[in-house]
């Protein structure tokens, strides 16, 4: 486990909205962890924005069962590499958000 990219990833960065993210734009997920928060079980990633900034965001809740504890812990020990892709919103009343997880 690289402890350094660990400690930067929870240390680091601002958690801000998804639909905040550039459209189609690919950003690295440089660390995931599940939270437990106010409104149930959760996943918050760390996603590198740029050379110097990581943004952090938390999961629509059907993402929640998908992020499994051996998935995150091979992100978080650089075993898999991804990157999220915000695609936009489904339709312009539609709060639900197009995501995409490519290599």
């Amino acid at each position: 486990m690289d402890l350094s990219k660990n400690f930067y990833a929870v240390a680091s960065g601002n958690v801000v909205r998804i639909s905040t993210l550039e459209v189609d734009r690919r950003y690295p997920i440089i660390f995931a962890q599940h939270l437990e928060t106010q409104f149930g079980p959760s996943v918050l990633l760390t996603l590198q924005v740029d050379s110097e900034n990581s943004a952090k965001v938390f999961l629509p809740k059907c993402y929640t069962e998908v992020f499994r504890d051996e998935g995150i812990e091979n992100i978080n020990d650089g075993t898999k590499f991804y990157h999220l892709v915000y695609r936009g919103r489904k339709s312009s009343g539609d709060r639900s958000y197009i995501l995409s997880l490519e290599y």
